[in-house]
């Protein structure tokens, strides 16, 4: 399926030293949430993230992340900080953020799912994860772990231009090289 063309971006930066890829690489620090808003993004919950996003034609962003993901936070303050992110995220993206150990519904109707509930169904098994989904509201990948601004940005561009569906991502990635 053409949709999960992206998914390759896993499998090519697996080959990078990208920190924070697996549970085991997480470090337990504390309690401490992630509010919504932080770092100039505009996080949404899951229900009325999704709800904004079929309404305005715009592509998704599901952080997954827990209280204890030590490189959770690290994403928040070296990648979702950064302007270049931000501006991206406005323009073309909802932003949904999940606490993945959350038992509280992820919206206001007695039907929104849980946190532990959008991990399960989104098959999230390490922290972060981010999830890219269509306008329509299809899955087109997951991205494991930390990625730094500038090569995050790139693959914002890469899904909402929907070179995903065309064009392979490290043919993508290697003619952003020269920019």
């Amino acid at each position: 399926m053409k949709s999960w063309k992206l998914a390759t971006i896993a499998l090519c930066l697996a080959a990078l030293p990208i920190p924070g890829c697996g549970k085991g690489d997480a470090a337990k620090s504390g309690g401490a949430s992630q509010a919504a808003g932080q770092g100039g993004v505009q996080w949404y919950d899951y229900e009325t993230g999704m709800a904004k996003a079929a309404a305005e034609g715009k592509y998704v962003v599901i952080d997954f992340w827990t209280g204890w993901c030590h490189w959770c936070k690290v994403l928040d303050e070296k990648t979702y900080s950064q302007e270049i992110v931000q501006k991206r995220l406005a323009e073309k993206f909802i932003a949904i953020k999940v606490n993945a150990e959350s038992q509280d519904a992820q919206g206001k109707s007695p039907d929104a799912p849980s946190g532990v509930g959008l991990a399960r169904m989104y098959g999230v098994n390490s922290y972060p994860t981010t999830w890219f989904l269509n306008p329509q509201g299809q899955p087109i990948s997951p991205l494991p772990g930390f990625v730094e601004a500038p090569q995050f940005s790139r693959i914002l561009d890469y899904v909402s231009t929907g070179a995903y569906l065309t064009e392979d991502f490290q043919a993508y990635m290697a003619a952003g090289d020269g920019q």
